[in-house]
C-alpha cells in the first residue's frame, strides 16, 4: 500500500497554463482517502507554493510539504521544520563569481527565504511571480563567510543555462548537488540535498518504509526522489533521463497525469 506520494507542481501537477486539472484534484482527495498523504515536492518556497496548498486543501496538522528542493520540510499548519540543509556564505560567493565567468544572472535564498541577487533580471520577475515574494538587492561580496543560505541559482536563457552546464568546473558537481529544476534554473543546494533525500527523511518521520512511497514528477530535480520511491512515476513530457530511472510513465501535464498514477497504483481505478 502507498502510504505518501510526492509530487513535483510545473510540468507535473500543473498544465502548462499553471492550472491543476479537476482530474487531478479528485484523485488527490480520493487518495487521501485511501490514507496517502499527498505532498508537495518543490523548488518553490513555502510562499510561492501556499496557493496550491489551499486549492487542494492540504493544510493541517498531518500535511506536509517540500520545499526548495529538498531543503526544508515543512508541516503546513504550524510551520515546524521536520527536515532542513544549507550552504554557507562562502559558497554562495565562490558560486557567484562562476556566474559571473559563465555569463548568467545569479539568484540565492536566505536561511529567512529573502530572495537575493546582484541585478533584478528578467528571471527575477520570474521568481518574483511565481513565488510571489520580493527581491532584495545585494552585493555578494558583502555576505558573511558563515551565513546560512538554502539555494542558489545560475539562471538565465534555456542555451546560456545548457552552456553553462557544460562549461561548469567540474569540481562544482562533486561538492554539491546540482539540478535543473527548469530550462532557465541551475541550481545548486547542499551535497545531501535533493528531494530524494527530503522524500526519504519525511518519510522516516512518519514511519513509513521506502517501499510504501510514490514520487511524480518530471525533470532534473524530481529525478532523485523518483529514483528513491518504492513506485517512481515519470511524466510522459519528462527529460529523458527522469524516464530512464522510473517505475512507470504516466500519461502527460497536460493530460492529467498525475490522476492517471495515482488512480493506478493507490485508488485502484
Amino acid at each position: 500500500m502507498i502510504k505518501l506520494c510526492t509530487i513535483d507542481l510545473d510540468g507535473t501537477l500543473f498544465d502548462n497554463q499553471k492550472r491543476i486539472s479537476d482530474e487531478n484534484k479528485q484523485a488527490i482527495w480520493n487518495a487521501k482517502n485511501n490514507g496517502c498523504k499527498i505532498v508537495i515536492a518543490t523548488g518553490r518556497p513555502y510562499h510561492g507554493v501556499l496557493p496550491v496548498l489551499k486549492e487542494l486543501n492540504l493544510i493541517s496538522e498531518n500535511d506536509y510539504v517540500i520545499c526548495y528542493n529538498g531543503a526544508k520540510v515543512f508541516n503546513t499548519k504550524n510551520l515546524e521544520i521536520i527536515f532542513s540543509s544549507t550552504i554557507s556564505g562562502k559558497t554562495i560567493k565562490e558560486l557567484y563569481d562562476e556566474s559571473k565567468r559563465l555569463n548568467t544572472y545569479f539568484h540565492a535564498f536566505k536561511k529567512n527565504e529573502d530572495l537575493i541577487t546582484d541585478i533584478h533580471n528578467p528571471y527575477t520577475d520570474v521568481e518574483v511571480r511565481i513565488n510571489k515574494i520580493m527581491d532584495h538587492i545585494v552585493q555578494f561580496q558583502d555576505i558573511r563567510d558563515e551565513e546560512e543560505f538554502l539555494k542558489c541559482m545560475m539562471v538565465g536563457e534555456d542555451s546560456c543555462v545548457t552552456s553553462a552546464m557544460k562549461d561548469l568546473n567540474p569540481k562544482y558537481y562533486e561538492e554539491y548537488s546540482v539540478v535543473r529544476s527548469s530550462p532557465i534554473f541551475l541550481e545548486f543546494l547542499n551535497k545531501k540535498t535533493n528531494k530524494g533525500t527530503a522524500l526519504e527523511a519525511l518519510a522516516k518521520y512518519l514511519n513509513i518504509l521506502p517501499s510504501e512511497t510514490m514520487a511524480i514528477g518530471d525533470a532534473g530535480n524530481d529525478l532523485a526522489m523518483i529514483e528513491k520511491a518504492g513506485i517512481g512515476v515519470a511524466m510522459e513530457n519528462s527529460f529523458k533521463e527522469v524516464k530512464k530511472v522510473a517505475n512507470f510513465i504516466t500519461t502527460s501535464n497536460e493530460d492529467s497525469g498525475v490522476a492517471k498514477a495515482l488512480n493506478r497504483f493507490v485508488n485502484k481505478k
